[in-house]
Formats: C-alpha cells, sequence, structure tokens
C-alpha cells in the first residue's frame, strides 16, 4: 500500500505561522475591563457565577481553536501543498518548459474546432497556462528561428504563439526533439519538460529515432484532423528531352489522391508565360495517383515560365507546380577540323537553319568561342594537344557535348593522355577486318523515331560495315555506354556521360575505306540527334528546402554590378552567393527562398536564368499516426518517460497540472479556512454565556 505523500511548492510560506500567536496571546491575557458592581450580599451568586465560569473558558478555547485553524489553514494555501501522481516526480517552483508547435503546410487542414494551426496555438497557451509565472518557456517551430532559441516569460511565449504562421519547412520528430533539448544543454542536471503540439503526419513522426536522456519528459498533443483527403500535383516533366521552337511536345502532369474516396473529373491547366495553354482532366482513384498528358508548343525563344495548376481544398500549398526552361533559337556546331576533314559535317549542319555551323582547324581554334558553343566535333584530327584535352574537360563539365571521329593514322600517344582523363579509355591499335554492327541500344534517346518498331528485331536490318576500326583499352574504371557495337563485340559508337555533359567516340573515322558510315542513312539522324540532344533541356525546377545551389552553365560576367534572384508576385529579391565552377556559376540562396513560384536571375535590366521553386511535397500526403501507433513507435525508441494528450477529458491545462504537479489542494485549505471562520462567527453570536 502507497503511503499518502504531500509536497509544498512554496515552503517558504510556512513562516507565516508565526501569526499563530496572535490569538493565543489574545487569549492568554484577557484584555478585556470589567466595570465593578458592589452587591450587598454576592452569596447566592457563588454558585451561578462558578458555573459561568466554566462555560466561557469552554467557549474561548473553542473560539482560538477556530482562529489558530483558520490562520493555519491560510498559511497552508499559500505554500501550495500538493499530492505528487508519481512518488519519484520532484516538483519545483521553477520550471523550464520547451514547447514545439507544428506550422508544416499539413496544419492547413481543419479539425472540428477550426484550422489546425490555430488549434494547436491555442493547445500551447494552455499548455503555458498549466505553469506558474515563474516558469520558462522556449517556442519551437519547423522554421528553427534563432529567436525560438532563447527561454521567454509567459507573457512573451504567449506573444510569440500569436505570430506563427505556416511554414513551408518540414522537420522530423527526432530533428525536433533534438532542438528541444539543445535549448537545455546550459542546464544539463535540469529537469526538461517537451512538448510536440502536431497532427503527427507520417511522413514526419520517426518518433522511433528519437533519442532522450533520463531528465527529459516528453509529451506528445496529438490534433485530430477531420478531412484527411487532399489531391496535388506531385510532380510534372517535359517528355522530350528538348524543346524546338514551334514543335509539338508533351507534358505529364502525376496528380495524386490521398484520400479514401475517388476523385472524378479533376481539373488540370497548363499557363505558359502567364497564358493559359491547355486544359485536362483526370480520375484519381483513392490513395492512387492519375498522370495527365498536355501538349504544347512554344513560338518564341528563350526562358519560359510553366504553371500546372489544379484546384482542391483546404491544402493548397501543392495544388501549383512550376517549371522553367530555355528554348534555344539556334544550336551552334563547331567542328575541329584535322588534315582531311571532308565534307560531310558542313553538308548536314549548315543546310539546317536550326543550326549555327562554323568550321575551323585546330591548330587556328579560339578557345573561347568554342566554350560558348552547344557540340563540338572532333573532326579526324591526329592528334590532341593537353591544352584542348583541358577545355574539353571544361566544356564537358558545363554540359556540352562533343563527338569524335579519329584520324585514319591517329597519333596514340597524343590520343591515350587526352581520352583517358576525359572518358577513362582511349584507342589501343587499329583492327584491319571485315565487320559490320551487329548490336543497337534502341533504348537510348539518340535512336528514338529512327527505326520503326517492326524493323527493330530483323536479322537482315541494313547496318554499317568496317573495314578497319580502332580498338577501345579501359586504363581505369569508365561509364561507357555501347551504342553500336559490332559482331566481334567490339565498340563502335560509345556514349560516355561527363560533368553535365556527354562525348560520343566513334571507333572510326568518317573515311570510305574505313567504313561505309558516311554514306550509309543511319549518319544524318545519328549527328542529328546527338547535336539535338546537347540542348539537354535544363528544367530549372528546384524543391524549397532541399536544394540551396543552382547551376548556370555559362560565365557571367557583371562587372561592379549585382546579381539578384528576383520574384515580382510575392515581392522577394535576394542576393545570393556566386561561385565560378566547371566552366559555369554555382548560385548559393542560403536558405532564403520560402515561396514557391519563378525567379529571375538578373543584372539591371538582363535576365540571364529563370529558376523554379516548389514547395516539397512530402506534407501532402495527409496519413497520420494514431494514438496507438506513436505509442508503438515510443516503445521502439524504448521511451519511458513520455506522456500523451488528446482532445478528451477536458481542459489541457487541468490535464497538465495534474500530471505535471499533482493534485492541487490549497482549494481545499481555503475552504476548511473559511469554515473556521463561519464556525468562530457562530461560536460568538449563538452560544450566550450567562
Amino acid at each position: 500500500m502507497l503511503a499518502l505523500s504531500i509536497q509544498f511548492l512554496a515552503p517558504g510560506f510556512f513562516a507565516g505561522l508565526i501569526f499563530l500567536a496572535i490569538p493565543i496571546l489574545i487569549h492568554l491575557f484577557n484584555f478585556r475591563r470589567y466595570k465593578k458592581v458592589e452587591f450587598t450580599n454576592v452569596r447566592f451568586l457563588r454558585e451561578l457565577k462558578e458555573e459561568t465560569t466554566k462555560l466561557n473558558k469552554l467557549k474561548h478555547l473553542l473560539i482560538l481553536l477556530c482562529r489558530l485553524l483558520a490562520i493555519a489553514f491560510l498559511v497552508f494555501a499559500f505554500t501550495k501543498p500538493v499530492i505528487p501522481l508519481t512518488a519519484e516526480k520532484k516538483l519545483k517552483n521553477q520550471k523550464n518548459i520547451s514547447v514545439f508547435v507544428d506550422n508544416s503546410f499539413s496544419m492547413e487542414g481543419v479539425s472540428k474546432d477550426g484550422p489546425l494551426l490555430e488549434v494547436a496555438k491555442k493547445k500551447a497557451i494552455e499548455v503555458a497556462n498549466a505553469y506558474p509565472s515563474t516558469a520558462r518557456f522556449q517556442l519551437l517551430t519547423n522554421d528553427f528561428l534563432s529567436v525560438h532559441q532563447r527561454l521567454l516569460t509567459k507573457e512573451e511565449f504567449i506573444d510569440e504563439v500569436d505570430r506563427v504562421k505556416v511554414s513551408p519547412v518540414s522537420k522530423t520528430m527526432s530533428q525536433i526533439v533534438a532542438r528541444q533539448l539543445d535549448a537545455f544543454n546550459i542546464q544539463a542536471n535540469e529537469e526538461k519538460e517537451l512538448f510536440i503540439i502536431s497532427d503527427f503526419q507520417k511522413s514526419a513522426a520517426d518518433i522511433n529515432q528519437i533519442k532522450i536522456d533520463s531528465l527529459a519528459h516528453l509529451n506528445f498533443i496529438e490534433l485530430p484532423v477531420q478531412n484527411s483527403s487532399n489531391a496535388y500535383i506531385d510532380s510534372c516533366w517535359i517528355e522530350s528531352p528538348i524543346v524546338q521552337l514551334n514543335k509539338t511536345v508533351e507534358l505529364a502532369v502525376r496528380v495524386n489522391n490521398s484520400g479514401e474516396e475517388d476523385l472524378d473529373n479533376v481539373p488540370v491547366t497548363l499557363k505558359i508565360n502567364g497564358t493559359q495553354r491547355a486544359v485536362a482532366s483526370c480520375v484519381v482513384a483513392a490513395n492512387s495517383s492519375a498522370i495527365v498528358k498536355m501538349s504544347f508548343t512554344i513560338a518564341q525563344p528563350g526562358w519560359q515560365k510553366m504553371k500546372v495548376s489544379i484546384t482542391d481544398q483546404p491544402i493548397v500549398f501543392d495544388d501549383d507546380y512550376f517549371l522553367s526552361f530555355n528554348v534555344k533559337e539556334n544550336l551552334s556546331v563547331i567542328a575541329l577540323d584535322g588534315n582531311n576533314p571532308g565534307p560531310y559535317l558542313r553538308a548536314l549542319y549548315a543546310n539546317d537553319p536550326f543550326f549555327k555551323f562554323s568550321s575551323v582547324p585546330v591548330n587556328q581554334v579560339d578557345y573561347s568561342v568554342m566554350q560558348n558553343s552547344q557540340v563540338i566535333v572532333l573532326n579526324q584530327l591526329r592528334e590532341i594537344s593537353n591544352g584542348l584535352s583541358e577545355e574539353l574537360k571544361k566544356f564537358l563539365q558545363k554540359g556540352g557535348s562533343v563527338i569524335c571521329f579519329p584520324d585514319s593514322a591517329i597519333d596514340l600517344n597524343s590520343y591515350s593522355p587526352a581520352l583517358t582523363s576525359l572518358v577513362g579509355e582511349s584507342y589501343s591499335s587499329l583492327i584491319r577486318t571485315n565487320d559490320k554492327v551487329a548490336k543497337i541500344d534502341f533504348k537510348n534517346g539518340i535512336f528514338n523515331d529512327v527505326f520503326d518498331e517492326s524493323t527493330k528485331n530483323q536479322a537482315n536490318l541494313d547496318l554499317p560495315k568496317v573495314n578497319a576500326y580502332y580498338s577501345l583499352n579501359t586504363a581505369v574504371a569508365s561509364g561507357r555506354n555501347s551504342l553500336m557495337q559490332l559482331e566481334s563485340g567490339a565498340s563502335f559508337l560509345s556514349e560516355y556521360s561527363v560533368g553535365k555533359g556527354k562525348m560520343y567516340l566513334f571507333t572510326v573515322p568518317l573515311n570510305s575505306s574505313f567504313c561505309n558510315l558516311s554514306q550509309h542513312a543511319l549518319i544524318v539522324p545519328l549527328l542529328y540527334k546527338m547535336a539535338i540532344l546537347s540542348l539537354n533541356l535544363p528544367q530549372n525546377s528546384a524543391i524549397i528546402g532541399e536544394k540551396d545551389e543552382l547551376f548556370v552553365s555559362e560565365n557571367i560576367s557583371v562587372g561592379d554590378n549585382v546579381l539578384h534572384l528576383k520574384n515580382d508576385e510575392n515581392k522577394t529579391d535576394i542576393v545570393p552567393q556566386l561561385k565560378t565552377v566547371n566552366g559555369g556559376m554555382q548560385i548559393t540562396t542560403n536558405g532564403l527562398l520560402t515561396n514557391a513560384g519563378y525567379y529571375n536571375l538578373t543584372n539591371a535590366n538582363t535576365t540571364y536564368a529563370v529558376f523554379s521553386f516548389n514547395y516539397n511535397r512530402k506534407e501532402s500526403n495527409m496519413q497520420f499516426m494514431s494514438e496507438d501507433d506513436l505509442k508503438s513507435k515510443a516503445e521502439e525508441a524504448h521511451l519511458t518517460n513520455y506522456a500523451f494528450y488528446n482532445d478528451q477529458g477536458g481542459s489541457l491545462t487541468k490535464k497538465i497540472s495534474r500530471l505535471s504537479e499533482g493534485i492541487a489542494l490549497w482549494k481545499y485549505c481555503i475552504i476548511i479556512a473559511l469554515l473556521a471562520f463561519l464556525a468562530e462567527i457562530l461560536i460568538i453570536r449563538i452560544w450566550k454565556t450567562i
């Protein structure tokens, strides 16, 4: 059987018991003055006097007792007596409490009491009211603001709670608890009271990963969500690897439904540069997704701003998706010619107005012009100098494409170090034998729309024949993707990813004595697609909170001016950090972008790039943890010192007070004191002595 123990939160008030001496002194020293009355004979009054004196003494003792009880229990009330609910709990007048208010996008949802964020803020204030005015509070949100690292008074805490707004940032439960504990590091030996007020969305509720010390008590305050359905745009992508002027391309839109009911005729709209260009609709099954295809064309070159939208309530942050990309008016191709360049490249590229073609002998090349091109063709060079090799590496790193046709008599001592540094392998020896292309990687984008589906598997497919070719020698681990292979298994055409660019390595020159490729019908789509794919459609879409570094594949010279990232709609203007890397420019936003939309990289009146930022979709899936789920996760983390609160069972303030401080007895002390005063009055007025 547990012994009943009472603890006092303000034992200093016991000094007030000294006032018990006042009624005792009054009763010991009767200061009442008696009037002397002369009697001729008091013999008849003696018996009555003795009886009255005894009754008066009893009356005075009862009055003294009532006064002592009244004063004593008034003092007891001021000492705040409580009965702790747990024997281990040490009750203190000074407390430090950390309260996390979930302000992520999922808190745009509603409950029976209104918007979840407003309910959470109300709960935070109820938590504060459960503690005395001497308590100190830390307010924490998903933003992890520096101002929230200091301890606040109750009044300051309530003011800060009122300022909390919905944020695009989302943190996991383990990150939140770690941050809460950081605020109390300076008080390592103090008990820590931690509160988490949240809807406990499954995507962030990694409670099984929480690390907590024995002095911390964790309190989960669950907010019930009334409607957990949500339709949202999960992602968008352009089906074609490139977008050319006046050519139709398709946009794919994935729409998700996290609710328990099917959604019919969800409208999807597409705007490009502020003008509506397409409308579609889709049916999305419960807890599933659907992909919508929308066609569009671009009539003007330059940066394009694309916005895809749906309509859904009450969660709206994920109803829009932003994309931006640059459509080139033409494509710059430069051929670095060896001694016997041949007419083939000019015949292909110079006759198409989309290609801006130029050729120059390799020993006369201007490296600055070369870096401003999108495609470089090494047209039968006998050797590759160290300087050219370094420039090619820079060119590939920033996203350019290099097509290499070897000369009929190359200098292996020159080619070997150059190609090895670029792609990890090089030509080794010249093989003179009759062979033919026998295998093609039809999945590669180069061969899209080149062959009919009915002809891909035909054994007698007409493919290039070779009389001689260069074998490849792998010096280090290479990322070779064999696009075309000979019957012998040797490579005919290989693709390599270098930085952001691609290198295409042929093992034959454009020379009829080696191969019939120059006269074969395949030469046109091969060179055309290699060049076109070099555009590499940069879809400049980033996720807020995930990607802080952006890249521009050109060096921007602004002199003394400053580059800005601007969004006129939400009036955002920041100055990012700039760093030249791999022939381009790295732009760091330092987490200053918090609103989705388009951001122009500008200097004065010049726009160098347009970046699109979208909110993270991990908050979009409206799946929440139940109390049983939370307890199960807490057990996985071996948490023992924790409590759960929900909307059932009355005031949150009273629940926390009872659990943290125990059963308060001061009210009962006041009642006893008042009863003692009442008893004293009744004794004085009703008990009449003779």
